[in-house]
């Protein structure tokens, strides 16, 4: 940037100079102005760069899960997740990776670590195992992302339903 700034002045006083008016020529101070500061980019998958909600089963649980990335785009992802038929939600946060690879660990009181989810975007599926804190249970999943006019004219649908537990 400053070599074009510094090119241009040059150039202009060449100018002048061949013009006669070199003597009425004043040198030009130059200012560096800095670079803007480099934006994070979420290295998710574009359909997890904004928030998305995706629904299906743990083991035989029907739920539902809502991400979104973290106010600093470079810490990863957030949310939550409810069972149908209960509306205790179960926080999120993890990372997504580029190649659609997740890890997330999720608390269900909002301190302590009670399970941890690993799985891998497959399409616009979800797949993976949940597994308990301690490692004892192990539950595969499957989700699948809710396109965003479902999202808004479903969002009664799971009133009502019992899940299984």
């Amino acid at each position: 940037m400053m070599k074009k700034v510094l090119n241009v002045s040059l150039i202009a006083t060449l100018v002048l100079a061949a013009n006669g008016f070199a003597a009425d020529v004043k040198p030009v101070a130059v200012i560096a102005v800095p670079a803007a500061a480099p934006v994070a980019v979420s290295a998710a998958p574009v359909i997890f760069q904004k928030p998305v909600a995706l629904r299906g089963t743990v083991g035989d649980v029907q739920i539902q899960v809502n991400l979104r990335p973290k106010a600093e785009v470079d810490e990863g992802h957030e949310g939550e997740y409810f069972i149908f038929g209960n509306s205790h939600k179960i926080l999120l946060a993890g990372d997504i990776e580029k190649d659609g690879v997740l890890f997330m660990e999720e608390s269900v009181n909002g301190t302590d670590i009670s399970g941890q989810w690993d799985g891998k975007l497959e399409g616009d599926v979800l797949v993976g195992t949940w597994m308990s804190a301690d490692g004892s249970i192990t539950k595969p999943f499957t989700l699948k992302i809710i396109p965003q006019a479902q999202k808004q004219t479903s969002s009664k649908a799971g009133k009502g339903v019992v899940s299984k537990q």
